[in-house]
């Protein structure tokens, strides 16, 4: 190779290369300074850094002089040093011409940059052994974009997953609809495939439904306005499902996107109907059963009560006569009592609700519909009430309650995790848990291990806790 007798580089002008008249490499190196291109030589068995510009030298902040007869292993992570001296001595045997690695190199302190670099061999000849000449270029930002988009993407992914919220497009015209990740989840359906057509999709829809999804698809939404269709599909055999749907149309360029998403609201659904359940057993005691009745007076002394009103507290009516109500509602409800029984002055008329104490100490609630009453003169007087045990319809409340967070908890699971946790609930041993599951007892550990960390439990009992509370409105 012709040798050039002029280095512009002061940094490289006493090298080891320029003393062995490598001239024309060295000028090679400095001169990509001009075009912010790193540039650096390598010893290939040992990376030890023979010449650099000033640029590389900014890559892992050090100034290009200082690189020299340092090793370029001291600057990259553990697991890729090995990776660059075998691809390096690949060069030298000609196996390749050239070699490209995303590399993440870390300098003092803080330093890190990721660069793109480009490895070639440098025949000198001669006898002498080659040299390796690596280009850079810094590419942190571009790097830094991407795993902010992957972030993002995540993020996305992370809250439709846990919020059961999938979206889809679909071109006017076209029969090819795109899914997100959480809407195959939904549905049961391959990832590894295409998205069904609508057509296909409909076998899914219940029966009963199709004819409002069918009318849902069929409109023609205007721009940025929505649609909505709650529907029942079966996403596996035997197993339905509810999902509320919105569908918009949206304009990308000269194209009409019908842009959509799909929630699955199974148990918003059950819980519905467990409190429908309730409402409908609530009604029926009601009506089978006499009504509790009592008069209080201005000052908020029980005047007049009857037998069922004091059973429910846990009296006999005659314990009662003289007390006060408010020694009879639970703290929690106090306020609204004072607010309520106020607004009785005044003539209003309302039902609500209040948490009472039951002479054993339980609570009770009690739904309560109060009436003033005043004397021939207009003054109040107190009131009359109608007194009804509701502890039943909380109870169902509750256990909805309670159901759906420790259902959002279990959706944290991975199947796997689901699967050993049911076998934990049940009492199976590590051992019976990996024969049935066909794994090693190291990973049921390992299962155990992530159900717990992630359900924030420490014990069996609090897993029990939480299949019992999952499964306490019925499916």
């Amino acid at each position: 190779m012709k040798k050039s007798s002029q280095v512009n580089d002061p940094h490289l002008s006493h090298s080891p290369l320029l003393e062995s008249g490598a001239s024309s490499l060295a000028a090679f190196t400095a001169r990509l300074n001009q075009f912010g291109i790193g540039c650096c030589c390598i010893e290939p068995g040992n990376l030890v850094i023979l010449e650099s510009n000033s640029v590389f030298g900014d890559f892992v902040g050090l100034d290009g002089k200082d690189l020299i007869g340092r090793s370029l292993s001291v600057f990259l992570p553990e697991m890729e040093k090995a990776e660059i001296v075998q691809s390096l001595e690949s060069l030298r045997e000609n196996d390749q011409s050239s070699v490209s690695r995303t590399l993440h190199v870390q300098g003092d302190g803080d330093h890190q940059r990721w660069i793109k670099a480009t490895f070639v061999y440098w025949d000198q000849g001669d006898e002498r052994e080659g040299t390796v000449v690596a280009t850079a270029v810094d590419i942190t930002e571009s790097v830094k974009a991407d795993e902010e988009r992957k972030q993002a993407i995540q993020r996305l992914e992370l809250a439709q997953k846990h919020s059961k919220v999938g979206c889809w497009e679909l071109p006017k015209g076209s029969e090819v609809v795109w899914w997100s990740k959480e809407m195959y989840e939904s549905f049961r359906w391959d990832p590894s495939g295409l998205a069904p057509t609508f057509d296909q999709f409909m076998q899914f829809v219940h029966i009963d439904d199709r004819e409002a999804v069918l009318k849902a698809h069929q409109t023609e939404p205007e721009l940025h306005r929505t649609i909505e269709v709650e529907f029942r599909a079966e996403v596996s055999k035997g197993q339905m499902r509810w999902f509320h749907a919105t569908i918009t149309s949206v304009q990308r360029g000269r194209n009409a996107i019908r842009f959509g998403t799909t929630q699955d609201v199974t148990e918003r659904h059950q819980m519905e109907s467990a409190i429908v359940a309730s409402e409908r057993l609530y009604r029926e005691i009601v009506e089978q059963s006499a009504e509790g009745i009592t008069i209080v007076d201005v000052t908020g002394h029980v005047v007049k009560v009857n037998d069922i009103a004091a059973q429910m507290f846990g009296y006999e009516p005659e314990d009662l006569v003289g007390k006060n109500i408010f020694s009879l509602i639970g703290d929690a409800s106090k306020d609204d009592l004072q607010t309520n029984y106020e607004n009785r002055a005044v003539g209003s008329s309302e039902a609500v609700e209040y948490r009472v104490k039951h002479r054993d100490g339980h609570d009770v609630w009690v739904l309560v519909s109060t009436r003033p009453y005043f004397d021939d003169g207009g003054k109040f007087c107190g009131t009359r009430n109608v007194v009804v045990n509701i502890s039943h319809r909380k109870l169902a409340e509750e256990l909805a309650r309670k159901a759906e967070i420790a259902n959002a908890r279990l959706d944290m699971l991975s199947s796997r995790e689901r699967n050993v946790f049911s076998r934990v609930v049940e009492g199976d041993m590590n051992k019976v848990i990996a024969k049935r599951l066909d794994i090693s007892e190291k990973t049921v550990e390992r299962h155990r291990s992530n159900v717990m960390k992630k359900l924030g439990v420490k014990s069996i009992t609090e897993l029990v806790r939480i299949a019992l509370d999952a499964e306490s409105v019925e499916h």
